[in-house]
């Protein structure tokens, strides 16, 4: 007899349990799962950060003006997702690289806190 698979959430196993997702183990698998946020901060935070842009705030714009309000509400999303996986600053810091961040944040901020910035300018600019 074939026992039919158990659907099961990503947040939750067959009890309706919560569990804790699984860190992606390498930049691949961060990629994939949050490929919105790696095409904010790995095209704009890159290495050529400087020569493109004068501030955070001009490549935000440049993202905010290049791409659809789907592709802003999936990046917040995306962002919220990623604060609430990694429970560390380290873990934080992996996952940045991995999705291509070549560019610390502003003097002063937090990668957290630049983040949750960033996901709070991407959802005002969708009321606008």
């Amino acid at each position: 007899m074939v026992r039919a698979a158990a659907r099961v959430t990503d947040c939750s196993d067959v009890r309706g349990q919560y569990i804790q997702p699984a860190l992606p183990q390498n930049a691949w698998e961060w990629r994939k799962r949050f490929p919105e946020l790696h095409q904010l901060i790995g095209a704009y935070f890159h290495q050529d950060f400087s020569v493109d842009y004068a501030s955070h705030k001009e490549a935000l714009d440049d993202y905010l003006a290049g791409h659809p309000g789907e592709d802003l509400r999936r990046a917040a999303t995306e962002i919220r997702a990623l604060l609430s996986i990694v429970e560390t600053d380290e873990e934080l810091r992996i996952a940045a690289d991995a999705l291509g961040l070549e560019v610390r944040p502003p003097k002063n901020v937090s990668l957290r806190q630049w983040l949750d910035g960033i996901k709070g300018i991407l959802i005002h600019s969708l009321r606008d």
